[in-house]
């Protein structure tokens, strides 16, 4: 509307102008009904009150400009730098030492960030470099262990003749990373990232708890139109949960005291949990 209003005032200044013109010509066509002369032709003040006129439009002209190219900017970049991802996972999971890998029955993710633009007018008027903070990313992925790796509350070597039990395995934290956003065209956006993920991890399992500090990296893109996005993310990292006692060949658990079973048991390695996982994920940006 205000772009609207700005263009017809610049209509009806045109077009005073024009009359100006007109009725200056006109006057100087006949002076006390005589034929003009030349020097009549021109008005020092007249020819004044054109340029000022001229100088006004021209400047109304590229506020106009100006207020479009913000608008559009804002619409692009500024109102989208929000966004909330919802991803469906899967994913897989491995355990160091142990010839040992789960494929996930189900994973879901969800995560909340902003892009944080480096800079406020695009290269080549369509490309931006930022920084992407997702200030919480939680995943969740659900196992079920069919290869007896669990017995009791201890992690040993594969026990047969065991029902499986259900595995889940869930992080929380925070991802922020570089990316680069491409604007080829009106609303579509296309970007790409890197991020650096601290998280909480956790994995329960035959009526144990474990948690652990991991470090994630996930590396991912998008295509963009206005509000809604789709993107894919490869994501991996590695837990520490329970505890390697396969370098103790030979003991028998059974038979041991308990004091000697807490102190080797302390004294064991945790192990190392290797998670990958591909997310597939729909995106809202605001």
């Amino acid at each position: 509307m205000k772009t609207i209003g700005t263009l017809l005032l610049l209509w009806i200044m045109c077009l005073t102008a024009s009359q100006i013109f007109a009725q200056g010509t006109v006057a100087d066509t006949h002076v006390g009904g005589e034929e003009f002369n030349e020097e009549d032709l021109y008005d020092d003040e007249r020819d004044a009150e054109l340029d000022s006129l001229r100088q006004v439009v021209e400047e109304l002209q590229t506020s106009v400009s100006t207020t479009e190219e913000r608008y559009t900017d804002d619409a692009i970049w500024g109102d989208r730098a929000k966004y909330f991802n919802i991803a469906y996972v899967m994913q897989d999971l491995k355990v160091k030492n142990f010839d040992y890998k789960w494929d996930s029955d189900f994973g879901v993710a969800l995560a909340f960030g902003k892009t944080f633009y480096l800079h406020r007018k695009p290269i080549l008027n369509m490309i931006k470099f930022g920084i992407d903070w997702s200030y919480i990313d939680i995943n969740f992925a659900k196992f079920q262990d069919k290869q007896n790796f669990f017995y009791g509350d201890d992690y040993y070597y594969p026990y047969y003749d065991i029902e499986s039990v259900d595995m889940y395995q869930a992080e929380i934290g925070t991802a922020i990373g570089p990316s680069v956003t491409v604007n080829p065209y009106n609303h579509l956006k296309v970007n790409a990232y890197f991020r650096v993920e601290p998280s909480f991890s956790a994995l329960y399992a035959d009526e144990d708890f474990n948690c652990s500090y991991a470090t994630f990296l996930s590396v991912g893109g998008a295509v963009s139109y206005k509000v809604i996005s789709v993107g894919v993310e490869w994501r991996w990292g590695t837990s520490r949960f329970g505890k390697d006692v396969s370098g103790y060949d030979g003991i028998d658990w059974d038979t041991i005291d308990d004091e000697t079973y807490d102190r080797l048991y302390d004294e064991a390695p945790s192990m190392k949990w290797k998670t990958s996982s591909l997310r597939f994920y729909i995106s809202f940006r605001y």
